[in-house]
């Protein structure tokens, strides 16, 4: 056997670095939730809540307004309007203030739908991150699946063009049959097709994972396996998917008591003070104040208290019902998720050891290789099965990546 030709065969199959600069997921995760619309969005609802608590308590304060008013009414004969009504003109400048009393309970309701929507949107907030670091990782690893599967491939293109070359001479000196040098041709040409599907599938997963994090960006960059561990509590009570439920009870539960409120007593207490005359060569004269009290109560509404509570009602059987059944689907999935996490971790396990197999096949092949005992196909077939099993283990150690992946969602307090 050509000891040169030996080197180059097993060199050939050295994996192959397609980009040189390479990004990791956590890359991808952080300029994503850092990019994300609408975690902005979210954040903003948040602030805008801890002003509506300033405005609740701004406005529970005595209401203080300026208004004047300068009317004039003239009467000239028949015409003109009435004196009794207008007193010939109307001229006032007057200093208001009001304040609404006895609605404690008002307040408390205000401020307790304020805090609701606060709590709603911060856990929209860390539903919204779970998403995006679910959908995120699922892209980034479709694409690390395209490269590591575009790397495999041109490795195997590199040794077609070498294993030509070699093949071209042995044909010169009539070593091997030109039929052989054909069919290896077309091989490699096949692979050079397939190398370029590949390539091009990585480059659109690339651009998607970068459209996806909000990265203005073309390059094409190196992605490295990650290493995914389960992080989370199976505590439903905690899950942010499951809290919105207890919230949307809690958002009800707050409006059916504004309703009841609407039908209450209600009572405030107002003051002014300035001049208020009907002429206005005098109006010093016609300075004071005055002072009283506003009471309301609803009587009758046909009914509309008792139909608000009703679609109310309708709201919170839909929501118990949600409830309910996302409870039930969450543990089948969890013990889902879980049992195909243990299959594939005993899929590793063997193909492991399928691994080891073929490395001793091929160590044992290669010395026979050299003393003519077998021809050299039988050979490179053994090297192929041997990184064709490295790719399987490649790609079951994706697959755990992207079920730990699913679990985390699932796990996420």
């Amino acid at each position: 056997m050509n000891k040169r030709y030996l080197v180059i065969l097993i060199f050939s199959f050295i994996p192959v670095i397609v980009y040189n600069q390479s990004r990791t997921l956590d890359f991808y995760l952080d300029a994503g939730i850092h990019n994300s619309p609408l975690l902005k969005d979210y954040n903003n609802q948040i602030n805008s809540a801890l002003i509506d608590s300033l405005l609740i308590r701004s406005s529970q304060m005595p209401q203080v307004e300026a208004s004047s008013q300068l009317l004039y009414a003239p009467v000239y004969g028949n015409f003109g309007y009435d004196e009794i009504a207008t007193n010939g003109g109307n001229y006032q400048g007057l200093i208001s203030v009001s304040q609404n009393i006895f609605n404690k309970k008002v307040l408390n309701n205000k401020f307790q739908s304020v805090n609701i929507q606060r709590q709603t949107a911060n856990n929209e907030s860390r539903i919204s991150i779970a998403d995006l670091k679910r959908v995120i990782t699922e892209q980034y690893l479709a694409a690390y699946a395209d490269y590591n599967e575009l790397a495999f491939n041109k490795s195997f293109l590199e040794f077609g063009y070498k294993e030509n070359e070699i093949i071209r001479k042995f044909v010169s000196q009539g070593l091997c049959k030109q039929t052989d040098y054909l069919s290896l041709q077309i091989e490699t040409q096949t692979q050079e097709i397939l190398v370029n599907q590949l390539t091009s599938r990585f480059e659109k997963d690339l651009r998607q994972l970068n459209q996806l994090c909000g990265i203005n960006d073309s390059g094409l960059y190196r992605l490295t396996l990650p290493v995914i561990t389960i992080a989370g509590s199976q505590d439903i009570d905690n899950l942010p998917l499951f809290v919105k439920y207890r919230l949307d009870s809690l958002r009800i539960e707050n409006e059916k008591a504004a309703i009841d409120l609407k039908y209450k007593l209600k009572m405030n207490w107002f003051a002014d003070a300035g001049f208020l005359t009907s002429t206005p060569w005098n109006f010093y004269q016609h300075f004071g104040y005055s002072a009283g009290v506003n009471l309301s109560i609803p009587v009758y509404d046909g009914h509309q208290k008792t139909r608000e509570k009703q679609k109310l009602s309708l709201e919170e059987d839909t929501r118990s019902g949600y409830k309910n059944n996302f409870k039930n689907q969450y543990n089948q999935q969890i013990q889902q998720l879980y049992g195909e996490l243990k299959s594939l971790q005993i899929m590793t396990t063997q193909l492991e050891k399928q691994l080891s197999t073929s490395e001793q096949l091929v160590n044992t092949l290669r010395g026979q290789l050299e003393t003519g005992i077998i021809q050299m196909t039988e050979y490179i077939n053994a090297i192929k099965n041997l990184r064709y099993i490295n790719k399987n283990l490649s790609d079951n150690n994706i697959r755990i990546q992207q079920v730990i992946n699913e679990l985390n969602y699932f796990l996420a307090q």
